[in-house]
């Protein structure tokens, strides 16, 4: 009797479990938007008036700041604001400049190499940027190394040595 129940209860929940996966890539994929609409609002540059306004709105809302304090603090961050904005220009500027640096060396190497080399040389330039485009986060390589630290860190068990000891009492 009990393996009726037993087997009752097995074929329930894998019946359960089956009728929720039908409706997780519908739930998954709406929070996948959800979290994509985020995060792209999230990366849209803003101007620095209207960072100044949100870090000042967000502050206002969790220190209940007075009017001189938000006038004040908006001022702060938009002095801020601009001076990231300025640096966030300089930065992409000089990207754009070692970009350039970058291929005219690449075509300088390009020209000193024979034609067979040529192609090994490209071959080779495809095969890192395929591992590069593999990488999500951390790199499949950089996980492997912290598994092995781990295995590392692992105590090791001490093999232990069974002795007879002789009593005199026997």
């Amino acid at each position: 009797m009990k393996k009726v129940f037993a087997i009752a209860a097995l074929i329930a929940g894998v019946t359960f479990a089956a009728s929720a996966q039908d409706k997780k890539p519908e739930v998954r994929q709406e929070v996948q938007k959800e979290r994509k609409m985020k995060v792209d609002h999230q990366r849209k540059i803003k101007s620095p008036e209207e960072v100044a306004k949100l870090k000042t709105e967000h502050m206002d809302k969790a220190l209940k700041l007075t009017e001189q304090q938000k006038q004040d603090i908006y001022k702060f961050h938009l002095d801020k604001a601009k001076k990231l904005e300025v640096k966030r220009e300089e930065l992409m500027k000089a990207r754009e400049v070692h970009r350039k640096e970058m291929r005219a060396e690449h075509e300088t190497l390009k020209k000193l190499l024979t034609p067979e080399q040529q192609e090994l040389y490209k071959n080779k330039l495809v095969e890192g940027r395929k591992y590069r485009g593999d990488r999500e986060g951390r790199s499949f390589k950089h996980r492997e190394m912290r598994h092995k630290r781990m295995d590392r860190k692992m105590p090791v068990e001490k093999e232990v040595k069974e002795t007879n000891v002789n009593s005199s009492n026997s």
